[in-house]
């Protein structure tokens, strides 16, 4: 016969054990909680992940040409009426794979009317318009440098002391153009920058001002 005190030590285990049976299998909410599985009790590893939005890869690869100043920079004065009146090198950086062929034109901004520079039917291979060159098998239309015109390259001519800003684009056609420029002739230059605008499916564009001292 057990005596009280060993009653009470059966009584205290058996609570004991229901008590953790409990924790085991009920949640703070007190519903039942499943049986974990293989290896759930082991501890969960925090992976940090790094995501790139590409933004510098597409910066890298954008159509772009470079003349010899900084980007709405000064031009040498070398590139004015003022200076030589040569026509500037220009460097092209990623040029669009499934171009027929480039064209340059310049403008002020304020009289894009009167360009200065509009040439046309460049070979996409050609990346480096030499200073005062012209690619072979280009087309070039007249140009207006302030007093007259002339056929190619006119820089600009700058009589007063404003600022004066200027855009030089290089244009991606989808097609050479036919077109045969008059000479001495504004009036089909000015018909030669349609075309260009018009065949054009991408540009890539430089900025730059002019300034007498």
């Amino acid at each position: 016969m057990k005596t009280a005190g060993q009653l009470r030590a059966k009584v205290s285990a058996v609570v004991l054990l229901g008590l953790v049976a409990g924790c085991a299998g009920l949640g703070r909410d007190g519903r039942e909680l499943r049986i974990p599985g293989p290896g759930q009790g082991e501890s969960i590893a925090i992976v940090a992940t790094t995501v790139e939005d590409g933004s510098n890869s597409a910066a890298e690869n954008i159509f772009s040409v470079n003349g010899t100043w900084i980007d709405s920079g000064a031009i040498d004065p070398r590139h004015t009426c003022k200076g030589s009146n040569i026509s500037p090198a220009l460097t092209l950086a990623n040029v669009p794979t499934n171009a027929v062929s480039l064209a340059i034109t310049l403008i002020e901004l304020t009289n894009p009317q009167q360009p200065l520079w509009v040439v046309a039917n460049i070979e996409p291979s050609q990346t480096v318009v030499q200073e005062g060159g012209l690619p072979a098998g280009a087309i070039v239309g007249a140009s207006f440098n302030g007093d007259k015109i002339t056929d190619g390259y006119s820089g600009p001519c700058v009589t007063d002391n404003e600022i004066h800003e200027f855009s030089l684009v290089v244009y991606a056609l989808d097609q050479n153009l036919e077109f045969t420029p008059e000479p001495m002739s504004l009036a089909s230059s000015q018909l030669l920058l349609q075309a260009i605008q018009s065949a054009a499916f991408n540009s890539a564009e430089t900025r730059f001002f002019v300034q007498n001292p």
